[in-house]
């Protein structure tokens, strides 16, 4: 039996790097808000550490339509792995406070060289070897660690993005326009003091955003699945829930399916090597981008390495396992600023989406992933058929 946790702050765990790190009021809301959401990718047979009755209830009652995982229980004797979003410092002194035992935990080597691989330089590395196993790359990042070379970096080009080294998905992230403003400039001193440099790289014309997944056993990694996904000002927004057939004939409208295959070969082989002996276990992606480049669409084969469990496997292994053959339709994340917005987002969905399940696979309608209430800042839900 497998024990899952979602700590979506691991981003910002791993940018701090000390295990006491305490995550900001923001990330604290969006883990109690989703906290159930493991019992959809965990599996059957599998629990979920939730922190309170809601939750576990709710897990509860979806185990009436669905073959999910359950709550965690404290008496629960045989456990094979923990299984958080992410893994940090900081997660392993929670599980060591929670009393699993030490022998489940990744050794303190393993943990730093997750830390090392998520560092968005790690993308330049991968750029390196698509481009030297044939694959085309846009113009390559660069690393640099004086405010004055940045400068030279963001004042020589008529755009650019400049990247915190670690941060949370769509955050830590500057745009350079021809010139060094005052702001950037700051920005970039800041990051450089905590984090020792910044990521420099190309501004692309994006067309769309989509991401290949993978899994490591530890010792090989192998290919999971395509995530078709939308960002709001950077920031993921929901995914597509479809085949991975129906994204590629989707993806195929912009490049050849046979292209997308051969760059999928090389990350295997690429990534197989770069995880050796990080000790990682787990699913993880690869961000990628169709760019608009003076006419001519090109790929960008890797913005970034996202070690962890994303929204978009999650959207992966949820289409995959309770979705009936043939159904598509959407999966959201969704921020709500108001106290009860995504109450009555809920209500409105239930009424206008009515659910329709067969045999444990969804047809058609509307479902919340985890509860919602007049509480409730964040919700996760799919909408089908």
């Amino acid at each position: 039996m497998k024990v899952y946790l979602f700590n979506p702050e691991n981003d910002l765990a791993l940018a701090d790097g000390n295990a006491n790190y305490c995550p900001p009021p923001a990330a604290t809301a969006i883990a109690y808000d989703l906290a159930s959401l493991p019992l959809w990718f965990a599996g059957s047979g599998n629990t979920v550490l939730l922190p309170d009755a809601l939750h576990s209830s709710f897990c509860n009652d979806c185990s009436a339509l669905f073959d999910v995982a359950k709550p965690y229980a404290t008496n629960i004797s045989e456990i094979e792995a923990l299984v958080p979003w992410g893994w940090s410092a900081q997660v392993v002194r929670r599980f060591r406070a929670m009393g699993f035992a030490p022998e489940l935990l990744p050794k303190e080597e393993s943990i730093n060289a997750i830390r090392d691989l998520s560092n968005r330089c790690t993308s330049i590395y991968i750029l390196k070897a698509l481009r030297e196993s044939g694959i085309d790359t846009p113009p390559l990042p660069c690393y640099l660690t004086e405010a004055t070379d940045v400068a030279t970096y963001v004042n020589s080009r008529p755009r650019c993005v400049i990247k915190a080294p670690w941060s949370g998905s769509g955050k830590g992230i500057a745009w350079g326009i021809g010139r060094l403003e005052v702001p950037v400039a700051n920005f970039c001193k800041g990051i450089i003091r905590r984090q020792g440099g910044v990521v420099c790289e190309e501004y692309l014309n994006a067309v769309k955003e989509f991401a290949m997944e993978f899994y490591s056993d530890g010792s090989t990694v192998s290919w999971a699945g395509y995530s078709l996904f939308e960002t709001v000002k950077g920031a993921y927004s929901g995914n597509i829930l479809a085949s991975d057939a129906t994204i590629e004939t989707l993806l195929a409208e912009y490049i050849s399916v046979e292209y997308l295959r051969t760059v999928r070969e090389r990350l295997v082989t690429i990534l197989t090597e770069l995880l050796s002996g990080s000790g990682y276990v787990g699913y993880f992606g690869v961000d990628m981008m169709l760019y608009n480049n003076d006419g001519t669409l090109r790929l960008n084969p890797c913005m970034e390495l996202n070690l962890r469990m994303n929204m978009g496997m999650v959207a992966r292994i949820f289409h995959d396992r309770y979705v009936a053959d043939g159904v598509e339709g959407v999966y959201k994340v969704d921020f709500y600023k108001k106290s009860g917005e995504a109450y009555a987002m809920h209500i409105r969905n239930k009424q206008e989406h009515p659910l329709s399940v067969k045999r444990g696979r969804i047809l058609s309608g509307y479902l919340n992933l985890v509860p919602v209430t007049e509480n409730s800042s964040y919700a996760a839900y799919v909408i089908l058929g």
